[in-house]
């Protein structure tokens, strides 16, 4: 007997809906575009979807699981037709889907907004509301007077992390800066350390369109930019800076060079992605176009920091204990951040194989050697439960320069202080 599809990388979220307990589905590769509710009995049977298991191995594992009931041969059948139908198993079905909807981003003039009325209000009225009253509860008499080089924000959600992003983009709108070079984390993955969107940003509140000369003359300089350039069409990272920067800024000249970060440990392991000549060269082609435009440009991160608890396959709960934990290290690697030393952070969380997942490494990392020397000042640190069962953390960070010893400000590489 052949063995049944695979369950796509799909992230399961327990909910409860008119008082009854149901999964909610999360695509991070944006196939499935609607929300997608899954009753208990279906999202049971769909963890069972390995790729390996036959009909006959999953049959029999329900029943060790559920203390002998069975699963009928017609019932485990319409089950995976539907998963199928909806977009969640790798089959042909899913590689069709996939292809359309790839096609579809390449056709496109823009990037358009993915997150829309689900992560955050469509509604422009609303959004512009919402998005204001995080700026305006930041406390602006602690943010220093000089125009920050940068910021460091969060990308989870805004209900959770929207105290961090106010902090962030209200220091950043003391930057005079009209073109932004934004770093992301891809989640999804992509072949290439960095994946460039040639397209605006689409929000509801309007378009950010891409600096087309600096993105061309990037392309120009290394087409591999453009490999993994469908990453960014269900990423969240950069979508969510797009409207802070569109509310934050209202009323300048915006402009922005959208890049995510894959995982730089694909390439470097837990070397230094200085010793990667896939990463280096295109470090120091951005680092060099950045300061070529030092007088209007500042960078945007926007990263997350540690993913912690059972839903990230940590055994400890996600108590007291775990988050003490969990901002101890954070604060540990934050510091290397604050002295702008890329090469420190980076030790510090790869060195150990990161084990609190912190995905601010290579897009962080990034920052700080495209910025160097820079010093940074942390301005709001926060964790949220995730709703699975774990703690996500984050921080809004200013960057500043430092006194660049004599070097001219768009030299591309001077000798780290």
């Amino acid at each position: 007997m052949s063995s049944l599809p695979r369950l796509r990388p799909v992230e399961f979220v327990p909910v409860r809906v008119s008082g009854r307990s149901a999964v909610a589905v999360r695509d991070p590769e944006g196939l499935v575009e609607e929300t997608l509710l899954l009753p208990l009995e279906v999202a049971e049977v769909a963890l069972l979807l390995d790729g390996k298991r036959d009909a006959v191995d999953v049959q029999v594992e329900y029943a060790r699981r559920h203390g002998g009931a069975l699963l009928f041969t017609s019932d485990l059948a319409r089950i995976v037709e539907e998963l199928d139908r909806w977009g969640l198993l790798d089959t042909d079905r899913a590689r069709a889907r996939r292809q359309a909807l790839e096609e579809a981003f390449r056709r496109a003039p823009e990037r358009p907004p993915c997150f829309a009325g689900k992560s955050y209000p469509e509604d422009p009225d609303r959004l512009l509301s919402h998005v204001q009253a995080y700026l305006h509860a930041a406390d602006t008499s602690r943010i220093p007077a000089r125009p920050p080089r940068g910021v460091v924000a969060p990308h989870v959600d805004f209900e959770r992390g929207g105290t961090s992003y106010g902090w962030a983009y209200a220091a950043l709108a003391r930057s005079p800066a009209t073109t932004f070079l934004l770093l992301g984390v891809a989640h999804g993955g992509a072949p290439v350390p960095f994946a460039l969107c040639t397209k605006p940003y689409r929000t509801p509140l309007g378009t950010l369109p891409v600096d087309r000369p600096w993105v061309d003359e990037l392309v120009c300089a290394a087409p591999e930019l453009i490999e993994g350039e469908l990453a960014h069409r269900a990423e969240h990272s950069l979508e969510f800076q797009a409207v802070f920067l569109q509310v934050a800024l209202k009323g300048r000249p915006v402009s922005v060079v959208p890049i995510l970060c894959s995982a730089f440990e694909q390439w470097a392991g837990r070397r230094s992605p200085r010793e990667m000549p896939e990463v280096e060269r295109v470090l120091r082609l951005l680092r060099r176009t950045f300061w070529e435009r030092a007088g209007r440009a500042a960078l945007v991160a926007g990263v997350d920091f540690s993913h912690v608890g059972p839903r990230f396959g940590d055994p400890d709960p996600p108590d007291s204990a775990l988050a003490l934990r969990t901002s101890v290290g954070d604060h540990r690697a934050l510091e290397h951040v604050l002295r702008g030393d890329a090469e420190a952070f980076w030790r510090e969380v790869a060195s150990t194989g990161n084990p609190q997942r912190i995905d601010a490494l290579s897009a962080l990392y990034a920052a700080l050697r495209i910025l160097e020397p820079v010093q940074g000042q942390l301005l709001h640190y926060g964790q949220a439960h995730d709703p699975v069962g774990g703690i996500v953390s984050f921080a809004a960070l200013a960057l500043y320069d430092l006194p660049r010893r004599g070097l001219g400000a768009a030299d591309p590489e001077p000798d780290r202080p």
